[in-house]
C-alpha cells in the first residue's frame, strides 16, 4: 500500500470508532447502568541502574525517574459492557535525556449490543512494549534500553450478527478488521480483514456445527503480496453424558502461505471436552491440516487455593495473533482462577485480583514473552505448565514452556530487510521457566522474590543462542488500603553467542509509591 492507502486506513480507523460510539450515545441510560468501577492510579519510581544501556563496555550508571499514571474500567450495563486497562510510563534518565521517552501499555476491550439480541459490536485495543529478535536482549524492566524493543500497538473493531433459527440452530456471522502498526519506521503497517460464520445446533445427544473463516492479510512497505486463507468446516457431535463430549470434523481450506503460492486440501479430525466436576476440565483437539498435524490440548484443576494447568499446541499463526497470544505464566489468570469458588462476580474478582498483585508487587506475567516480528506466518508448536498456590501468608507461582516455531518460507521476501524478518532458516527454538514466592512478612509488608530465564537456538544459516535471565526482590508495605511503598533491588543478564550481539549484565535499586485513587 502506498501514503495514500495508509490515510485511507487510518481513516477507517475513525469511522470504525465513530460506528461504536454512536450508538452508545443513542442507549438510555438504562442500557449502560449497571455495576461498572472506574479506578485511576499513579506510581512514583525512582531506580538507579548501573548499566541501563546493558551493553558490555563502556559501562555508564544512570538515575531513572518514573511516573505512571493509569486508569482502570470494568463493568456492564443492560447492553454494554467494556474492560480497559491503560497506563503511561513517563521515563527520564538523568544523564541520557535523548532517550526519555513515554511507554505505553493498553489492553481494552467493550462490547455493544447494537440491536437488542442481533446486532453487536466489538472493540479492542492493545499497547505492549515487544521484542523485534529472539536472539537480541529482552530484559525485563522497560527502563533497560536495547534496540531491540518496540511498542507494539493492535486495534480491531468486529461487528456481528447473531441469533437463533427457532429451535432449530444458532448463527452469528462476524466481520473482523484489525491494524497493527509499531513505533519503528522500518516495520509495516499491517491490517487484517476477516469474515467468520457459525452455525450450530443444539446438542442433546447428538449435535452439528458449521463453520467458515475468511482472512486477508495486507502491509504497507517492500510490495509484499496479500496472504489469504479460507477454511470450511463441519462438526458432529456425541454426548453420552453431561460431563463427556466426543466430536469429529472434516472440511476444505486453501491459502497462499507458502511462498504466496495458493493452495488447497482437505481436513479432517476429531476431540472431546471432558468435565467431571467444576474444578477440573480436559480439552484435546487433533486435525490434519495443510501442514500436518494439529494439535490442541489443556488440562486444568483447581482447588480452594490452588490452580494446576497443562496445555500444548501445534498449529499455524501469524505475527497479528501471536501478539494476543499471552506470554507464559499468566499469574492473573491463575489468581482469577483461584479466587473463582470465593468471587463469583466477575468484575468483582478482577478488582480483587487487580489489588493483589499490585499490593504485592507481583508482575503480571512471570515469564519472558516468546513472540516476535515476523512478515511470514509460521508452525508454532508450544507447551506449557503453571501452578500457582495461595496460603494464608505465602503465594508461589511457577511456570515453565518450550515452543518450536518453523516459518513456511525459507528466507524473507525480495527487497525486506532483516530486521523486518528475523530468524529466518532453521527451526526457532525457545524455552524458559519463571517462578514468584511472596510471604507477608506482618500485616501491611510483603516481601518477594521472582526469577525467569527464557533459551533461544537456532542452528541455521548460522548458529545464534542467547539467554535472558532476570532476578528480583521486592519489599512492599501498604500505607493505607489505597497506597502502598516499595523498594528492591534486580539483575539482568544476557548471554549471547551470536558473532554480531555482545553478553552484557546490569543490576538496579528502586523504590517507589502507588495510591489508587
Amino acid at each position: 500500500m502506498h501514503t495514500a492507502t495508509i490515510r485511507q486506513s487510518r481513516r477507517l480507523t475513525r469511522y470504525a470508532a465513530a460506528l461504536l460510539l454512536l450508538p452508545i450515545l443513542g442507549l438510555s441510560a438504562d442500557a449502560v447502568a449497571g455495576k461498572w468501577t472506574v479506578t485511576p492510579d499513579i506510581t512514583l519510581k525512582e531506580t538507579y541502574d548501573d548499566n541501563a544501556f546493558l551493553v558490555a563496555t563502556p559501562i555508564e550508571g544512570t538515575y531513572i525517574t518514573e511516573i505512571m499514571p493509569g486508569i482502570h474500567v470494568a463493568g456492564s450495563g443492560g447492553r454494554f459492557r467494556a474492560n480497559v486497562d491503560y497506563r503511561a510510563d513517563g521515563i527520564i534518565y538523568s544523564n541520557n535525556s535523548s532517550e526519555n521517552r513515554i511507554a505505553n501499555f493498553l489492553n481494552a476491550s467493550a462490547t455493544l449490543e447494537a440491536i437488542e439480541k442481533f446486532f453487536y459490536i466489538d472493540a479492542f485495543g492493545y499497547i505492549d512494549q515487544t521484542y523485534l529478535s529472539p536472539f537480541g536482549a529482552r530484559p525485563a524492566n522497560v527502563t533497560t534500553i536495547t534496540p531491540n524493543r518496540t511498542e507494539s500497538r493492535t486495534y480491531g473493531i468486529s461487528p456481528y450478527v447473531q441469533g437463533n433459527a427457532g429451535n432449530a440452530f444458532t448463527y452469528q456471522l462476524r466481520y473482523r478488521y484489525a491494524w497493527y502498526e509499531t513505533n519503528n519506521s522500518a516495520l509495516p503497517y499491517t491490517q487484517t480483514d476477516e469474515w467468520i460464520g457459525r452455525a450450530q445446533s443444539p446438542i442433546g445427544l447428538f449435535g452439528w456445527g458449521l463453520d467458515y473463516d475468511r482472512s486477508n492479510i495486507s502491509y504497507n512497505k517492500y510490495n509484499i503480496g496479500d496472504q489469504f486463507s479460507t477454511l470450511y468446516r463441519a462438526t458432529l457431535y456425541y454426548q453420552p453424558d453431561p460431563t463427556l463430549r466426543l466430536n469429529v470434523d472434516g472440511g476444505w481450506e486453501e491459502n497462499n502461505y507458502f511462498a504466496l503460492e495458493t493452495r488447497s486440501n482437505s481436513i479432517y479430525g476429531g476431540g472431546f471436552s471432558w468435565k467431571p466436576s467444576p474444578l477440573t476440565s480436559a480439552d484435546y483437539q487433533y486435525e490434519m491440516r495443510y501442514f500436518g498435524p494439529s494439535h490442541n490440548a489443556r488440562l486444568e484443576h483447581r482447588t480452594r487455593l490452588s490452580v494446576w494447568t497443562l496445555s500444548y499446541s501445534r498449529d499455524v499463526t501469524t505475527q497479528q495473533q501471536s501478539l494476543l497470544t499471552l506470554p507464559p505464566g499468566n499469574t492473573a489468570a491463575l489468581l482469577d482462577a483461584i479466587f473463582t469458588s470465593s468471587i463469583p462476580d466477575p468484575v468483582e474478582r478482577q478488582a480483587a485480583v487487580q489489588q493483589f498483585l499490585q499490593t504485592r508487587g507481583i508482575p503480571a506475567f512471570i515469564s519472558s514473552p516468546v513472540s516476535f516480528y515476523t512478515l511470514r506466518p509460521f508452525l508454532q508448536e508450544r507447551g506449557e505448565a503453571s501452578v500457582g498456590l495461595l496460603g494464608k501468608q505465602t503465594s508461589v507461582i511457577f511456570n515453565a514452556f518450550g515452543s518450536k516455531t518453523e516459518a513456511f518460507a525459507a528466507a524473507c521476501p525480495s527487497g525486506v530487510p532483516d530486521a523486518a524478518c528475523p530468524a529466518q532458516g532453521a527451526p526457532l527454538w525457545q524455552s524458559g521457566f519463571g517462578v514468584r514466592a511472596d510471604r507477608r512478612v506482618t500485616g501491611t509488608t510483603t516481601l518477594g522474590a521472582g526469577a525467569t530465564r527464557t533459551y533461544a537456538h537456532q542452528d541455521e544459516p548460522i548458529v545464534a543462542k542467547s539467554r535472558n535471565d532476570f532476578y528480583n526482590v521486592n519489599l512492599n508495605r501498604a500505607l493505607s488500603p489505597k497506597s502502598n511503598i516499595f523498594a528492591g533491588f534486580g539483575y539482568t543478564k544476557f548471554v549471547s553467542e551470536a558473532p554480531t550481539v555482545s553478553s552484557a549484565q546490569s543490576r538496579s535499586i528502586f523504590a517507589g509509591l502507588y495510591h489508587r485513587f
